[in-house]
């Protein structure tokens, strides 16, 4: 096992970064050093071909606008002689840097397992803001472009059987962990988790991984809904897509009930999205089971 390299000063961008570098370099060091006096390795240690420490260089493979305002990038590590492969669990994310303002912005990687044969090690989806210096940055890149990512963090653990029922709430790009998470439970024969997902979206073609969600439904333990505030009446459905003409309310989340302490609810989205519905699942509903954010 080798030392972690301490990050420069100017490694750090200075915009509040949680996990920021310089914490999971001392939480590397405390790892190290216990190796250094036991000759236990963590699992922390296994191979990996991205870093959380130092950034690693990824070649853009294609920038695509799959929908309005929405990327999808391919990344692959630099060619060397590592045949180290890119790892992370469900529901983590990678943290890419952007130079010319120095700071860095979370994504959520994501290769489903149809991909796995693919020649990229992960994609991203970049929704574009006007005024959005890295999401501009990223949208503009061109086949060929180096980027510089570091990771994985995260902290969900998908554990087998641990719920009943997994009640997932996602807005916009917020469906991206959950696909991963989504996908590994389906796949799993033994796992008996009820999966439910509440979808939000501005309109019916920004949604996203909609092929990959109809297909989920041909299996018993999987359940989603679409909502989106006005779909047009000429807009093409697949047969029995629950697509939703209204957008989310507390009280389609109350439909769900009754709720006990062997559910998780997992919410992802706008921070005020986020937050709204962290609030009413726990000061107005008084929800009895485990909460995750991501």
């Amino acid at each position: 096992m080798k030392p972690p390299i301490e990050p420069n000063r100017e490694d750090c961008c200075n915009s509040g970064c949680n996990p920021c570098i310089f914490d999971i370099y001392e939480k590397h060091l405390a790892i190290y050093k216990k190796y250094q006096e036991t000759g236990e390795k963590s699992d922390m240690y296994l191979q990996n071909a991205i870093s959380q420490t130092e950034y690693t260089t990824f070649i853009v493979i294609s920038n695509t606008e799959i929908c309005v305002s929405h990327n999808l990038i391919l990344l692959k590590k630099m060619p060397n002689t590592n045949s180290q492969t890119v790892v992370w669990n469900p529901g983590d994310h990678f943290l890419v840097k952007y130079n010319s303002v120095p700071c860095t912005r979370a994504y959520t990687p994501v290769k489903l397992k149809r991909q796995n044969h693919d020649d990229f090690d992960f994609s991203i989806i970049v929704k574009r803001y006007t005024h959005g210096l890295v999401s501009n940055y990223l949208c503009d890149l061109k086949s060929g472009d180096e980027t510089l990512w570091r990771g994985p963090y995260g902290f969900y653990e998908v554990t087998r059987n641990k719920f009943n029922r997994i009640i997932m709430v996602a807005q916009g790009t917020g469906i991206l962990p959950f696909v991963s998470i989504i996908e590994k439970i389906l796949s799993d024969e033994d796992d008996m988790t009820k999966l439910v997902l509440y979808y939000c979206c501005q309109n019916i073609s920004t949604v996203l991984f909609r092929d990959e969600l109809y297909t989920y439904q041909c299996y018993w333990n999987f359940t989603y809904k679409i909502f989106i505030n006005d779909v047009p009446e000429k807009t093409c459905h697949k047969y029995r897509e629950p697509i939703t003409s209204h957008k989310l309310h507390f009280k389609d989340v109350i439909e769900l009930e009754p709720f006990s302490i062997h559910d998780q609810f997992m919410i992802c989205g706008s921070s005020k999205f986020i937050k709204d519905y962290e609030t009413f699942l726990k000061n107005e509903n008084g929800f009895p089971g485990n909460i995750i954010l991501f």
